[in-house]
């Protein structure tokens, strides 16, 4: 069945607008959105939802049998009547019995949706609404984007400050002569050097002999590990290093004590 002249001319008018104006409702039908102006709210139609419904508003005021909606504009059926007559009641059932005559049904001929042709404000409207969305999403990716740039360039070249060496030489009571230092993280203030520094001296002044030529001491970033690391050479001139680690989740840490030191033993 041929559409009327005024039929074509308004089907020329809804696609031109994108959305269909059904009412309060707005179909727009290559997202399978329905919204509802009234409430502000969004209904996802699923595919043989949209496709009656597609039909329908693409012949507004005409009424559509079963088997021309079951064809969703094709030659052949691509759903079964029964599936068109569940669309329909689903439809309706989101339409709300206000909006019940949207969709008529005419007995042993089929279905007719019942619409007016959009107004030219509306169609302004509408155009105004989706571009001031399309504005907004651009906007917000675009300061998404700046964000990520910022905090990429941020992270990768940002100046990471160097540790600072306090390094200085103690003699033990051996005659042995040891380089301690201590790693400072610029970020960091020690609070516990001395009292740290004076019981590793105290330990190395009991060893008999001492492997180490170097000793360096450090603290994790949360201030909650020690890290020892010792350097010295072998008899033979090899290298050796050691590093031990000391965790203390107390309010006030002290990391070293006697029992700790006697199952370590600085001294190799």
């Amino acid at each position: 069945m041929l559409a009327p002249k005024s039929s074509k001319l308004a089907l020329d008018f809804y696609m031109d607008a994108i959305d269909m104006r059904l009412k309060t409702f707005e179909f727009d039908i290559a997202n399978s959105q329905l919204f509802n102006t009234e409430t502000q709210s969004s209904l996802h139609l699923t595919r043989t939802e949209c496709q009656v419904l597609e039909q329908l508003a693409n012949h507004p005021n005409q009424v559509m049998s079963k088997g021309q909606l079951a064809c969703a504009g094709s030659q052949t059926a691509v759903m079964s009547e029964s599936a068109v007559a569940k669309a329909v009641f689903t439809l309706r059932k989101y339409f709300g019995e206000q909006h019940a005559d949207l969709i008529e049904t005419l007995p042993r001929k089929g279905y007719r949706l019942n619409i007016q042709v959009p107004t030219a404000s509306w169609s302004k409207r509408s155009k105004a609404r989706k571009k001031y969305l399309a504005l907004t999403v651009v906007g917000l990716l675009l300061a998404c984007i700046a964000v990520v740039t910022a905090m990429h360039q941020y992270i990768l070249f940002e100046n990471v400050d160097p540790p600072i060496k306090n390094s200085r030489n103690i003699v033990l009571d051996n005659g042995e002569e040891v380089l301690l230092t201590w790693l400072e993280s610029p970020r960091i203030r020690l609070r516990q050097e001395v009292p740290i520094e004076e019981k590793v001296i105290a330990a190395l002044n009991r060893c008999s002999h001492l492997t180490w030529q170097k000793v360096n001491l450090a603290f994790s970033n949360d201030m909650q590990v020690l890290n020892v690391s010792m350097l010295g050479q072998s008899a033979s001139g090899e290298t050796l290093m050691r590093n031990i680690k000391t965790i203390d989740f107390s309010l006030s840490p002290q990391f070293i004590s006697d029992n700790w030191l006697e199952e370590v033993s600085l001294c190799d």
